[in-house]
């Protein structure tokens, strides 16, 4: 499958600012990043730090990639049967997202054996509640709970603490259930995309606190919320490829103004109409009673479909620099939180007993934001990459074995 470079760009800005989001919360008093996202000044530029609003573009994303990936195998001019079946393609899932967590976990674990927590110390300084309760109490990593937390706990739940990001890792793979179902079972065209707009608008129903006797913490409510992303992402694949064909032969001037409209709609929805659900603050996210598809998930869509329809941001999100975002957007995610609590607090401490705390906390992130892109450049080339080829030759031989066990067995017969 060709990539959808400026998709890959779009992922990448995302995760810078879910970086500018926790920086903020790691070095502001609590309610700053309140008052900042709701002044009449700052409001309109809050998307720089919009934590929230990313992740739902995350999953959106995730949901029109991974239908691409089926349907391009689909349609390839390999023989039909072998192309990989739910199984595999799960495996792969599991893989690609597994290796690089248990990765990022292996460095919690170094910068806990080398004493580099400083989350208490940082949230005191900072009035960061967010930092004061980074980890649980008493709480260290070990190289079998890293283990089990990277394959298994980010998975299944409850998230594991030793980087709260991974909360949306149980929802990435729930999503990719879906999006694998809807594409295996269904073929292209009108009637996926009508399936998919069926289900995403039931999951976006879904009480957030359902079913609370199967699910305590009322984990499948508020999961199924989420999913209602990807399913509206195989329904806006589905309309990009129709879009495709049928702007071939129509005059598309109209599509940069529409789309740019629906950009600035969706970046700056909230200060205009008083929206702000902040949903997903916490870990795990604080769930309201309300259905989860409003402000950052509403917002979400219309930036997504902004993009999809303006060559105009199309080009710039498939510029150098946003090329160079997507590449390292996984490990940025992976990466940044273990680094503002170790290396945010190294810099920050010397610069504030010279400085005030605001310059200090300043020139912290900075260094924070750089060494975050260094390691995940280094952590796409020598980790990321290998896990996609590990993760797909264990698939394509998941595949193989399949296939093999469901060719008929034949015995020579004697004449």
């Amino acid at each position: 499958m060709q990539r959808i470079q400026y998709l890959d760009g779009l992922r990448g800005w995302a995760a810078l600012f879910v970086l500018f989001h926790h920086l903020l919360l790691a070095f502001s008093p609590d309610g700053q990043e309140s008052v900042l996202h709701t002044s009449p000044v700052s409001a309109p530029l809050g998307f720089l730090t919009d934590g929230p609003l990313a992740v739902a573009i995350f999953f959106i994303l995730s949901g029109i990639v991974l239908t691409a990936a089926v349907t391009s195998a689909q349609e390839s001019s390999l023989p039909r049967g072998s192309h990989p079946g739910l199984g595999p393609l799960l495996l792969k899932r599991w893989l690609r997202l597994g290796i690089p967590i248990f990765v990022a976990g292996l460095l919690v674990l170094m910068l806990f054996a080398v004493g580099l927590d400083r989350s208490i110390a940082i949230g005191w300084a900072s009035e960061s509640s967010f930092m004061r309760s980074f980890f649980p109490p008493g709480y260290e990593p070990t190289l079998l709970l890293v283990l089990k937390e990277a394959f298994a706990g980010a998975f299944l739940g409850p998230t594991p603490p030793h980087d709260p990001v991974l909360w949306t890792i149980r929802i990435e793979f729930a999503g990719s259930v879906l999006v694998f179902l809807l594409a295996l079972l269904l073929p292209a065209g009108r009637l996926r995309l009508m399936a998919a707009l069926t289900v995403g608008v039931a999951l976006a129903f879904v009480p957030p606190a359902w079913p609370s006797r199967l699910a305590p913490d009322g984990s499948l409510g508020w999961i199924g919320n989420y999913c209602a992303l990807f399913a509206l992402g195989v329904a806006l694949f589905e309309l990009l490829r129709w879009d495709r064909r049928r702007a071939a032969s129509q005059n598309i001037h109209w599509r940069d103004a529409l789309g740019f409209t629906l950009l600035a709609l969706g970046l700056v929805l909230y200060p205009l109409f008083g929206i702000r659900v902040y949903d997903v603050a916490a870990v795990p996210p604080a769930i309201g009673a309300a259905p989860l598809l409003g402000g950052s998930q509403l917002r979400a869509a219309l930036v997504v479909a902004g993009v999809l329809l303006s060559p105009g941001l199309q080009r710039f999100l498939g510029n150098a620099t946003s090329a160079f975002l997507g590449r390292v957007s996984f490990g940025l995610y992976l990466l940044h939180a273990p680094l503002i609590w170790s290396i945010g607090g190294l810099a920050y401490f010397p610069l504030a007993a010279l400085l005030d705390h605001w310059p200090a906390a300043v020139l912290a992130s900075l260094a924070v934001i750089l060494l975050s892109l260094v390691l995940a450049a280094l952590f796409h080339r020598w980790i990321e990459q290998p896990s996609m080829r590990v993760s797909a030759r264990a698939a394509a031989l998941l595949a193989g074995r399949s296939q093999t066990l469901r060719q008929p067995q034949t015995t020579a017969t004697p004449v």
